[in-house]
């Protein structure tokens, strides 16, 4: 009796509006801001902010993505994670903090310099935070086979914390340059874009790495307790900042302002950065010889062949190979390359997650490891075909 051609299974509606859903936000979000940024500055304030904005992007940006070496992300969730701070916790964060900031004042009968000392303090890195942290944290409960560890939430976290922290140097940057021209701003520059540009990032990264071993740790108590843990410590690192500066300017020092502003840098951004690096480095470590683990099941399988063990494992060799492909072969081979590549890997993710008893929903069936499964297959007989096609 013939067997059944294998079939990919369709992509659920709820998966469908789930990511619909986000990208209306995230775009919203985007229009809201930039329609703000345009109404409160000149076009011209508007161009310099925005450049000096994103002109340290692409390096933050490679250095959150390269902490997740070995797993393939896709870019329109990156994008969003970098679209939801820019836009959404942007707006979101700093309503609230006005709002509780004025409401806060009229009930305690506070003046204007306590109401924006507590709101700078207390509220902004409360909510802000909020905000940011609230699209790992939907990632995590949504898109559970995007999420597979520790690395992963900082990535996206720290993707969020940077399009946060984009959007707000525009706004700084703008009235910098209404106020003291190219000058000023550059001088603020040097503070938010370079000293202080890894903050963000660095605070809805901690959030990411609470929310992040909940995936791998197996107490039910710590499962609930990591993810505010998580958020507490962004908080922290927020208000510590937020708080330094404002002692510096009611202080009016400016000996305790430069303590601020190299110290704040040196004592917690960088170390924050080199943590997450070694994180990263020693997640990718262990995740290294799972993926191995079952790549040699796959093997078995007829899924894998024995180089993928080593290939697959080491993102240079993996890239390489890819490359070699492109350049033997074609774009079509190498598309075919890469996507088999990413599913193998995301095949192991899959077998090592179902061996510690959890399985995806099911309107994220389609990227359950049956099938992926059907995608390898589908992937390695057309590469086969490509690659064994006579030269014309």
């Amino acid at each position: 009796m013939a067997r059944a051609p294998t079939t990919r299974p369709a992509r659920s509606v709820i998966w469908s509006l789930t990511v619909g859903c986000l990208a209306f936000l995230v775009l919203a979000g985007l229009c809201c801001v930039l329609l703000l940024a345009l109404m409160g500055t000149s076009p011209a304030a508007f161009l310099v902010g925005g450049v000096l904005a994103v002109v340290l992007t692409p390096l933050y940006v490679g250095f959150l993505v390269a902490l997740d070496p070995l797993e393939h992300e896709p870019p329109w969730l990156l994008a969003l994670a970098f679209g939801w701070g820019a836009g959404v916790a942007t707006l979101g964060g700093g309503l609230a903090t006005a709002v509780l900031e004025s409401s806060s004042g009229a009930l305690l009968g506070l003046s204007a310099g306590a109401r924006d000392a507590i709101g700078t303090v207390l509220f902004a890195p409360l909510m802000e935070e909020v905000a940011k942290g609230a699209f790992p944290f939907a990632l995590f409960l949504l898109a559970r086979h995007e999420f597979d560890d520790v690395a992963d939430g900082i990535v996206y976290g720290g993707l969020v914390g940077l399009g946060f922290a984009v959007v707000e140097d525009l706004f700084y940057y703008a009235a910098a340059f209404l106020e003291g021209g190219l000058a000023g701003t550059g001088a603020l520059f040097v503070i938010r874009g370079i000293l202080t540009g890894f903050g963000h990032p660095l605070y809805t990264a901690v959030t990411g790495l609470g929310i992040g071993l909940v995936v791998q740790v197996r107490s039910p108590l710590a499962r609930w307790l990591l993810p505010p843990g998580g958020l507490i410590g962004a908080v922290l690192l927020h208000a510590l900042w937020n708080g330094a500066v404002t002692l510096a300017q009611a202080e009016e020092s400016g000996a305790l302002a430069a303590v601020v502003l190299l110290g704040y840098p040196v004592l917690v951004l960088l170390p924050g950065a080199v943590g997450l690096a070694v994180i990263a480095v020693v997640q990718a470590r262990r995740r290294s010889r799972d993926v191995r683990h079952y790549l040699a099941s796959a093997v078995e399988r007829g899924l894998a062949d024995p180089d993928d063990l080593d290939v697959l494992t080491r993102p240079w060799r993996r890239r390489a190979r890819q490359v070699r492909t492109l350049l033997r072969y074609g774009f079509r081979a190498f598309w075919l390359r890469r996507r088999l590549d990413i599913a193998l890997v995301d095949w192991a993710y899959r077998c090592w997650r179902r061996a510690r008893g959890e399985r995806l929903p099911g309107y994220l069936g389609v990227f359950e490891a049956e099938a992926l499964e059907a995608r390898i297959r589908q992937y390695r007989a057309a590469l086969d075909g490509v690659i064994s096609r006579p030269a014309r």
